[in-house]
């Protein structure tokens, strides 16, 4: 890793851990229903995809055991309502999961509370539109580049994505010629 990437690693651990000390200080989760962190994970995974079947979620999460993951959403599934189960008839062998309304109602929350953490984020660096669609370029190519470490189809979002991510050289003029004249 060279000294940039270094120096950037540093700078979004320190952002990640304010923006986690803010949303603690701030009543995070008074909003929703209280959630451990894996079940939460869970609940935004599915919600990404819609439907997916327990084999995939625990491929996506490696180091949780196959069976805490099947302990979980059964939580989610008969404690907190908030996930449905489904075996396969063509297979049996095989259990896909889906958020229910009140999943989907929690899932909502979270990303608002989310949004509403980094909009504050961003608003506080005071960038001109050029700046902020650099800075959008750059947020959806990480973007990509999780999905693809991750192995996630998001065909839709990802053709989104790079046609911002081509278009980075444009932007990337006007940034420069920005934060020069500025």
């Amino acid at each position: 890793m060279d000294n940039m990437s270094e120096n950037i690693a540093a700078l979004m651990y320190e952002t990640n851990l304010r923006a986690r000390l803010f949303r603690t200080s701030n009543g995070a989760g008074k909003h929703v229903v209280t959630l451990t962190h894996r079940e939460r994970l869970l609940v935004e995974l599915i919600g990404m995809r819609d439907n997916m079947s327990i084999s995939e979620i625990s491929q996506l999460c490696p180091t949780i055991s196959n069976s805490t993951i099947s302990t979980t959403i059964t939580r989610l599934w008969k404690d907190r309502k908030l996930v449905e189960k489904k075996i396969l008839p063509e297979n049996q062998r095989i259990t896909n999961v889906s958020l229910t309304a009140e999943g989907r109602r929690v899932l909502n929350s979270i990303k608002v509370w989310e949004s509403e953490v980094y909009k504050r984020i961003g608003a506080s660096l005071g960038l001109s539109p050029e700046q902020d669609e650099y800075f959008k370029a750059v947020i959806e190519i990480a973007i990509i580049f999780f999905n693809h470490k991750l192995g996630f189809q998001m065909e839709r979002a990802e053709t989104v994505y790079t046609h911002r991510a081509e278009n980075v050289q444009l932007v990337d003029k006007s940034f420069r010629r920005t934060k020069i004249e500025g």
